[in-house]
């Protein structure tokens, strides 16, 4: 019977240990999402991208003020790389959950990182573009210091436009400043943001490289290699010289979405010897067939310097175009892999239900960071 039952007792405590796996622990990191005071029950939904395991945990009403207040609960970002806040029946979309981005600020019903609405300010600098003047916006943390012993990684980005601004567009900015701050805040790399605008008169032309037939007429005669050049021989040395920034290749970054992210891959392919890692999200790589890309590709060198690739798209069925662009996001690994490109330097992330706009950008920007600025292990 003793024997019996301490087998039974064994089972037992084997199955307790395996359910609780997955669970909550208070020992683990603070998951934060701030929201409206008045909310009764806000509940966080944890999963893993690539396994699919998943957690829900009731969180905590903390802080508070007048009209916003803070809820809490923990989670592994070792385990879970996406969250979802329901709070008394409204959703958001899935937002990024790691090391550096551990809160949210979803008070405005626009998910931004942090805790706090931030307005970033930067530096507007004309430069000369063909025949006209082209604006960068350069935006700097608020502990830079232009003559420190602390330099600063660089992240190139296009439609800088779109970056800083909460007004910018209809779904808002892509929120990079929050994501930094964030990231600065939890341990992560020192970081300047260089956006370069491009107006919607020339954006198709400027961000469409010209590396054969165009599968649309209507993106004939992209000008592609002159923007690439423009950033590498113009903007970059502007920076170099002017701001507290380290000038190597692992701590210059470049990222952009849609026709920017077929133009922040290019550059990076172009210029492997200069970008540690590029971001394209929703990338227009469907501009050219697998076999010109290819093509492109075998011609390159990265033998010596390889850009991570971090690669990123939404399939949602209510949004053709971001279905489409998903098309040509999926099958550049195996261009890359045709190509003897490293696989350990392409990540893709698919966002099933992912729409093409900047607030599922700014949701999975954090993401990019964690790959871009691998913490200390």
């Amino acid at each position: 019977m003793k024997r019996i039952f301490a087998a039974v007792l064994c089972i037992a405590l084997t199955i307790l240990l395996f359910t609780a796996c997955g669970k909550s622990d208070d020992n683990m990191p603070l998951f934060t999402a701030v929201d409206q005071s008045s909310r009764k029950e806000v509940t966080a939904s944890f999963k893993n991208t690539d396994s699919g395991e998943t957690l829900d945990v009731k969180l905590k009403k903390k802080d508070s003020s007048d009209n916003t207040a803070q809820f809490t609960g923990n989670a592994d970002p070792a385990t879970f790389d996406r969250v979802t806040v329901n709070a008394d029946g409204t959703e958001t979309i899935e937002l990024a959950y790691n090391d550096y981005v551990k809160a949210w600020d979803l008070s405005s019903g626009r998910p931004y990182p942090g805790t706090e609405a931030m307005e970033p300010q930067y530096d507007r600098v004309a430069f000369d573009y063909e025949d006209r003047k082209k604006d960068v916006l350069i935006w700097t943390p608020e502990d830079y210091g232009a003559s420190s012993d602390d330099k600063y990684s660089v992240i190139y980005m296009t439609d800088g436009q779109n970056l800083f601004d909460r007004k910018a567009t209809a779904t808002g900015s892509w929120g990079v400043a929050e994501s930094v701050v964030n990231m600065m805040a939890n341990g992560g790399q020192k970081c300047i943001i260089v956006g370069i605008e491009n107006g919607a008169t020339w954006r198709d032309e400027e961000l469409t490289p010209d590396l054969g037939k165009v599968t649309q007429a209507s993106y004939e005669g992209g000008k592609g290699k002159y923007f690439s050049d423009f950033v590498v021989d113009k903007v970059m040395p502007y920076v170099n010289e002017h701001y507290n920034v380290y000038t190597d290749r692992a701590h210059t970054h470049i990222a952009g979405s849609s026709s920017g992210g077929i133009e922040s891959f290019y550059i990076a392919m172009e210029h492997p010897d200069k970008f540690a890692s590029v971001g394209a999200l929703s990338p227009a790589f469907l501009l050219y067939t697998d076999d010109t890309w290819v093509d492109y590709l075998n011609k390159k060198d990265f033998s010596k310097n390889a850009p991570l690739v971090y690669l990123y798209c939404g399939n949602s069925s209510g949004d053709q175009l971001e279905q489409a662009l998903c098309t040509g996001t999926k099958t550049m690994p195996n261009n890359l892999k045709a190509c003897n490109y490293p696989e350990d330097k392409v990540i893709i992330k698919l966002y099933e239900n992912g729409v093409h706009n900047e607030m599922y950008w700014r949701a999975v920007f954090p993401d990019y960071l964690k790959y871009a600025f691998p913490k200390a292990s």
